[in-house]
């Protein structure tokens, strides 16, 4: 409708990934004021769902199925077959935009009981925003094949978390690539909190454990094994990289998810065939040791 500061001229953003039926985009502009009312609605006959994720923006308003302040960080449903009305400070998103046949066949119903509404901040709403920002950023290094991959695994994250939102579970038999995608981010994401196991794993993708061994026994790997080899990739990023020099190989192993030395140092040995000492030394830096 209009651009919000006068005293400046209006500049806008726009850059598209085109996928197999998907698009994901990143927009950015000026404050503004944008209305999608039933009469264009009705005119375009553009019934697509979009799931955006809000990067940076001090301010937005949201109406949609009611009014609404989004704030960074927040991931909103939007649905564009019905009307709506944003008002957002100079800010910059990202997101998805799906065809409605892909939403109402994962959700085995209509969307507008989810428009408007924001995704949940944890769980597989944490790792669909972690994939967003990722794929975009890598994009332009991969091939079109790779990009194709990372959308597709992208919608099946987004699929599964509107289901769960919906149902209040989702079946992770149905987005199996995106569930195992999403788990595999917050292993990497958790591995240093030693308190992870595939329980929490599980619960915070709202997938059954037995589920979620089914899926890495597809890839032929395992739950805890990805859990502890995860943890000994931190270790030997730490030890070997001059950022950490200054930490004791002790240190490093509690940083990295664990709880005593010994255990460390005998599967550290058990996966690289050194110990972690000999590979801090290997690195070349004069580091403490102990």
């Amino acid at each position: 409708m209009k651009a919000l500061d006068p005293e400046r001229p209006f500049e806008a953003r726009l850059r598209r990934v085109v996928g197999l039926g998907v698009e994901l985009v990143e927009h950015s502009s000026d404050a503004i004021l944008a209305e999608r009312t039933e009469q264009r609605c009705a005119a375009d006959d553009i019934d697509d769902i979009g799931v955006d994720l809000m990067m940076d923006c001090q301010s937005a308003r949201l109406d949609h199925g009611g009014e609404r302040r989004i704030r960074a960080g927040d991931v909103s449903v939007l649905d564009y077959a019905q009307p709506s009305q944003v008002m957002r400070s100079r800010h910059r998103a990202i997101g998805l935009i799906l065809s409605r046949r892909q939403v109402c066949e994962a959700l085995g119903a209509d969307l507008p009981p989810l428009s408007g509404r924001s995704l949940p901040t944890d769980g597989i709403g944490a790792v669909l925003r972690s994939h967003l920002q990722a794929t975009l950023v890598e994009a332009p290094r991969m091939t079109p094949a790779e990009r194709l991959v990372a959308i597709a695994a992208g919608v099946e994250m987004t699929l599964a978390a509107l289901q769960a939102e919906h149902r209040g579970v989702a079946d992770p038999e149905q987005f199996a690539g995106g569930f195992y995608l999403a788990a595999c981010r917050k292993i990497e994401r958790d591995c240093a909190d030693p308190q992870l196991t595939p329980e929490i794993v599980a619960l915070s993708l709202g997938s059954s454990r037995a589920s979620l061994y089914r899926m890495f026994f597809r890839h032929g790997q395992s739950v805890s094994a990805m859990i502890w080899m995860k943890r000994l990739d931190r270790a030997w990023q730490m030890l070997t990289g001059p950022s950490h020099g200054d930490l004791l190989v002790s240190e490093i192993a509690f940083r990295s998810g664990f709880l005593d030395q010994p255990t460390f140092n005998r599967m550290f040995k058990r996966r690289y065939g050194i110990t972690p000492r000999e590979a801090r030394n290997a690195a070349g830096g004069d580091f403490p040791s102990a």
